[in-house]
């Protein structure tokens, strides 16, 4: 099935990126062939890929112009939709990829967040125009300062103010030091964190006089072992830095949601549980869809027998979803994007990166809501058949909802007096949005007056 994709890339001068029905299309100008062709050919790129760090590539040369074809990955994310935990696998990776690499006389000519995509829980690097032979007399890595921008910088402003890393969709290429110190306090800014990256970057920049030439400082030797080290040292500093410049653990209503619940007794819960695990079996569904996951314990469930992608608006209940799912090794991709608000295209002519909801249309044979369309309804005030009509969008086959009646506690809690607006709803209220678009299949009520109900597609 071809789905709604990016438009071609363009900004590389080695290569250009389209896309053609189920899989990725990279045609290679002749300035970047013979590197590439020899990176694809090296025990490197064969053993990165072997091992699940680097995309697969097949290799057409034969209408004279060198083509590349890579796997698709059914649903990409970007940085901006990830949580720190996924910032730092991406940018771990980015930096065992570089150290991996000096041994056997290769290196990362950039490094970006935008060049690692998730499969399940995993990054994968999938550009491969990024490899380049080093010189084996520089000790100095181009990609550093691209690294602290991209990498550590909006990790580092997480932490100390809290900025969220959703921003980074307005900063393609990172923060600059100097725009970051401006923001930070006095007792920031000579932080151990921030002292070194941001607070003395912007000291030296400053002592610059507009027109005085470029600093002449050598950066390379004749003693190759040397070289190797001095590089190895940096990446080491940099995987320091960027551990540290993770947020302290932090936890929010939701994240904490399942512990401090108290409209489910275990037996109702156990029922649900029971119930949902009964409705996987009986679809067995390849693709599955989450949305509004928490810390993902339905997410856990369908991931025991499909590929998984959790959709979650908390940053910390999306947090614990991804610590949850590398934990247990478990094929969830997390995102941490709003429904309600979900990420737009992005990029020159909106076009280089597609929305949230281009990206998950049609993926998913089972999508889930439990628990979810009553926030919709209340808090976003989304009518409830704009609601089912994008459920339709997205699913493939089955749609699985979990109504919370108006009596409810969570109900009430969130309606604020607005029992005029939203008071008189009831589950026949959602299969009348349904009419048409889902037929009901099966359904169970629950203790607590909750009831979950198993929809099928009417295809139109």
């Amino acid at each position: 099935m071809t789905s709604v994709v990016p438009c071609p890339t363009f900004r590389d001068p080695a290569g250009s990126l389209s896309f053609e029905d189920d899989r990725v299309v990279r045609t290679i100008r002749a300035s970047g062939r013979d590197s590439l062709l020899e990176f694809l050919a090296s025990h490197l790129c064969l053993r990165l890929q072997q091992r699940g760090d680097l995309i697969g590539t097949t290799i057409d040369d034969s209408s004279g112009q060198l083509r590349l074809f890579h796997p698709r990955i059914p649903v990409i994310t970007y940085p901006w939709e990830w949580t720190p935990s996924q910032w730092l696998q991406a940018a771990e990776l980015t930096l065992t990829l570089c150290d991996e690499a000096l041994s056997e006389g290769w290196i990362l000519k950039d490094a970006t967040p935008l060049n690692i995509l998730f499969i399940g829980s995993r990054p994968i690097f999938v550009d491969v125009l990024s490899f380049e032979r080093r010189d084996p007399a520089s000790s100095v890595w181009l990609a550093y300062g691209q690294y602290m921008r991209t990498f550590l910088l909006p990790l580092l402003m997480n932490r100390l103010l809290g900025w969220p890393l959703t921003l980074t969709l307005f900063h393609r290429d990172g923060y600059e030091p100097v725009e970051l110190y401006t923001a930070l306090s006095w007792p920031q800014r000579l932080s151990r964190a921030a002292f070194w990256p941001i607070t003395l970057a912007t000291w030296l920049e400053k002592r610059k006089r507009p027109d005085a030439p470029a600093a002449q400082t050598s950066s390379r030797t004749k003693d190759p072992e040397l070289v190797t080290h001095i590089l190895r040292s940096s990446f080491a500093n940099l995987r320091k830095r960027t551990r540290r410049a993770m947020p302290k653990d932090a936890a929010s209503n939701w994240s904490e949601y399942k512990n401090t619940l108290t409209h489910y007794t275990a037996e109702q819960s156990a029922q649900k549980l029971a119930w949902m695990k009964q409705v996987l079996a009986d679809l067995r569904p390849e693709r599955v869809l989450d949305i509004g996951a928490n810390t993902g314990e339905y997410s856990a469930v369908a991931a025991a027998s499909a590929e998984v992608v959790a959709l979650e608006r908390d940053a910390a209940s999306a947090e614990r979803l991804v610590c949850m799912a590398r934990a247990r090794n478990l094929n969830i991709q997390t995102i941490h994007a709003d429904l309600a608000r979900p990420t737009p295209p992005a990029g020159w002519e909106n076009r280089e990166s597609t929305s949230l909801l281009a990206r998950l249309e049609g993926q998913s044979d089972l999508v889930m809501m439990l628990a979810v369309i009553h926030h919709l309804l209340l808090m976003e005030q989304i009518p409830l058949e704009s609601i089912i009509a994008l459920c339709h969008k997205l699913t493939r086959r089955s749609l699985v909802i979990e109504w919370v009646p108006v009596g409810d506690p969570m109900y009430q809690s969130l309606m604020r007096k607005r029992e005029d607006l939203y008071g008189y709803l009831t589950d026949a209220d959602l299969l009348a949005a349904c009419e048409g678009l889902f037929h009901l299949v099966r359904r169970r009520t629950l203790g607590n007056g909750r009831v979950l109900m198993l929809f099928e597609k009417v295809d139109g």
